[in-house]
């Protein structure tokens, strides 16, 4: 029964609320932004357009959770990265209660909001790694959506209550269950991606089976720490002291 339920509601209520607004491009600074995001942190530029594309934040928009910017960020999620060595060297300063939401909140910089964008792209890739996550394009857009532990918490059936305010913040409806959430979103993830790489709609992959898998191997890697690339293509990996 929940796979009939998807089958009507994935292509009757996803696919017209998603072509409804005619896209036009991000312009050549954002696109400029997001090549460089890409470069820097060698995460993959596709990605990083469907990703800034379904976030609907390039052009100033606010989310019910308060995110803001291009990469749509929290409060949270945005000082903790502004906190880190990586996050103050692309120039991220923290969010007050005196800047927050006004013009001089810190996420209205479109550039550094890009630039912080791919790194938490890069943070949430390693991370995956770590806990034996598959490395997809929309697995990294889940993470971004609904935070790294609530999305791992959601895989593993252990969702709790904060979790699933935080996916009824970002969509999820009554009669959604938590993998039927995550199925939707992701459905709504690759569509936004098609269409901000410019590729035709009819090669949407609603049959294809969504679902995440965790890796069933354990993961032996020691902790690792990014840490900030030296040029644009190189990239250096540590053992955290």
């Amino acid at each position: 029964m929940a796979v009939a339920r998807l089958l009507i509601y994935l292509p009757l209520l996803m696919i017209p609320a998603s072509i409804a607004k005619p896209f036009y491009g991000f312009g050549k600074e954002i696109d400029i932004y997001i090549k460089e995001s890409s470069q820097r942190y060698q995460v993959n530029e596709k990605m990083l357009r469907g990703l800034v594309k379904i976030e609907d934040g390039w052009y100033g928009k606010r989310s019910p959770t308060g995110a803001l910017g291009v990469g749509q960020f929290t409060v949270g999620t945005w000082n903790w990265l502004a906190s880190m060595p990586e996050g103050k060297a692309i120039g991220m300063s923290v969010i007050t209660s005196k800047n927050r939401g006004t013009h001089k909140d810190p996420r209205h910089n479109k550039y550094i909001n890009t630039l912080a964008t791919g790194l938490l792209a890069r943070w949430h890739t390693e991370q995956f790694n770590q806990r034996g996550i598959k490395v997809t394009d929309a697995n990294l857009y889940m993470a971004h959506n609904i935070g790294l532990d609530g999305y791992h918490r959601a895989l593993l059936g252990k969702s709790t209550k904060d979790d699933i305010r935080n996916m009824k913040l970002n969509g999820m409806t009554r009669n959604m269950s938590v993998r039927d959430f995550i199925i939707y979103q992701k459905s709504r993830y690759y569509q936004h991606a098609l269409i901000a790489n410019n590729i035709p709609i009819n090669n949407l992959p609603i049959t294809q089976n969504t679902k995440s898998r965790i890796s069933k191997s354990k993961n032996d890697l020691p902790s690792i720490r990014w840490i900030e690339p030296t040029t644009a293509n190189k990239i250096i990996w540590i053992n955290p002291l």
